[in-house]
């Protein structure tokens, strides 16, 4: 499949790519993961709600949903991480490439430095990945393990430009949530919103 105009690299020395909903439609995996664990504590988890928020991390997520409604959750936040995390990795299988973002890098692979830099967990990824045409392809995978502050704070980024050993300035992003959008700026660094073509 060819690059479309929209999502070209145009000169970019250094490609930082989302995980979730950019390299990968993880979207239904994901909801069905969370509004499960939740359920099991008596909580409803509306799905438009859930897709507004989808550049946090699980536990931010889960964070901000006690802090707006009054829930009385019986297990910590890391423990409910857990358990979605549990209930991601038995489909991780079923996750999806999004062929347009699979094309950019296809093209750049092996000829700038391409990276994955991500909210999501190191095994959330690792369970997915593998099972995708571009598994090989990224030099540096950076996750939320990885940093203090996941997104909108533009570390999980500035890690990644780190590792691969380029300029803030000289990456270019591909995301797909507000958060993500933010912290690239925030970095310093061009973005790509993939939502209009995936």
């Amino acid at each position: 499949m060819p690059v479309r105009d929209e999502l070209s690299p145009d000169g970019a020395t250094c490609l930082l790519f989302d995980w979730d909903g950019t390299l990968v439609d993880s979207q239904a995996a994901n909801y069905r993961a969370m509004a499960q664990t939740l359920a099991a504590e008596g909580v409803e988890l509306e799905q438009d709600w859930f897709d507004s928020r989808t550049g946090l991390s699980s536990a931010d997520m889960i964070t901000l949903l006690a802090a707006e409604r009054p829930l009385r959750l019986t297990s910590t936040v890391a423990e409910l991480v857990v358990r979605r995390d549990e209930l991601f990795l038995s489909v991780a299988h079923t996750v999806r490439p999004h062929a347009c973002v699979q094309a950019v890098v296809e093209q750049a692979a092996g000829r700038i430095p391409v990276a994955v830099a991500s909210g999501s967990t190191r095994a959330m990824i690792d369970a997915a990945l593998r099972h995708q045409p571009f598994s090989e392809a990224f030099d540096v995978i950076v996750t939320r393990d990885d940093v203090e502050r996941g997104k909108p704070a533009p570390d999980i980024f500035l890690t990644a430009a780190q590792r691969l050993g380029v300029e803030p300035h000289a990456c270019l992003v591909y995301e797909d949530s507000d958060e993500g959008i933010a912290a690239a700026e925030a970095a310093g660094m061009r973005v790509i919103d993939v939502r209009p073509y995936r």
